[in-house]
């Protein structure tokens, strides 16, 4: 098992760009993933514009990092029909120091029955993929199990995240086998600093019980926050910290 990212999400106009780019360089497993949506960046709001200043800041210092886009809403609804709207292109489009996309993976948080978004979207989205030219994760649930599957089938090429809570930060009781044995499998939901060595325990013994050959990552969110429900860098340095020394350890164990 290859662990390919810890995934910090919730990134945001809140955080402090200088700081995060450090936190990024000292851990080159971290990811950062920004959600973005009609609410949480109008065009001219604080969040597309923080964007900006982050590209350029890599940019100007000759870094990159791992970043994703987390796609909510009626944007995403709007993505399944075939549309970018501007302010969504402009951050699909930002490159980084080795004109490379800034973002490289851009998550569509779509929930059949929640959001108003039709089971026949599996074309649309193979069409939209071949234009934007970047990696789709998709989460994986009850509602939307057979069009994620529909769409393996079809040849879209995405990452599957395992979320059963879908966002709320729920720790599951059990870490599920991967479901399609060659793609990125993901794991969310209650992930936590203090408890994400037990957590990739779980993820582990789940993967090689399906005697699973491909990479995973994992991801967290409402455990990474402050008081103030922004992302704490402390959490996140100690999240990183802990993820990648239980890494270091499980590689260190299955070379004997």
């Amino acid at each position: 098992m290859i662990l390919n990212y810890v995934t910090c999400s919730g990134t945001n106009e809140f955080t402090d760009i200088r700081e995060l780019i450090d936190l990024m360089q000292e851990y080159p497993l971290g990811e950062i993933a920004v959600q973005v949506s009609e609410k949480q960046s109008p065009a001219g709001g604080a969040r597309i514009e923080w964007v900006r200043e982050l590209s350029a800041y890599l940019k100007d210092n000759g870094l990159s990092i791992n970043a994703a886009l987390h796609i909510n809403r009626r944007w995403v609804e709007e993505l399944c029909r075939g549309i970018v709207v501007p302010e969504l292109q402009e951050l699909i489009d930002l490159q980084d120091v080795d004109g490379l996309p800034l973002f490289r993976r851009l998550q569509l948080n779509f929930k059949l029955g929640r959001d108003d978004v039709h089971a026949d979207c599996d074309e649309t989205l193979i069409m939209l993929q071949h234009q934007i030219k970047r990696r789709f994760i998709l989460s994986y649930n009850e509602s939307n199990e057979r069009l994620i599957r529909q769409l393996y089938l079809l040849g879209l090429r995405f990452d599957c995240l395992f979320d059963a809570s879908f966002g709320a930060g729920v720790l599951p009781d059990t870490r599920r086998a991967p479901v399609f044995s060659d793609i990125l499998q993901g794991y969310a939901g209650g992930i936590t600093p203090d408890n994400v060595r037990i957590e990739l325990d779980k993820i582990a013994n789940a993967v090689t019980n399906a005697a699973f050959l491909g990479n995973i990552y994992i991801d967290a969110q409402k455990g990474l926050e402050d008081e103030q429900t922004h992302l704490s860098l402390e959490k996140c340095r100690r999240y990183l910290f802990n993820a990648t020394y239980w890494y270091k350890q499980y590689r260190y164990v299955r070379s004997y």
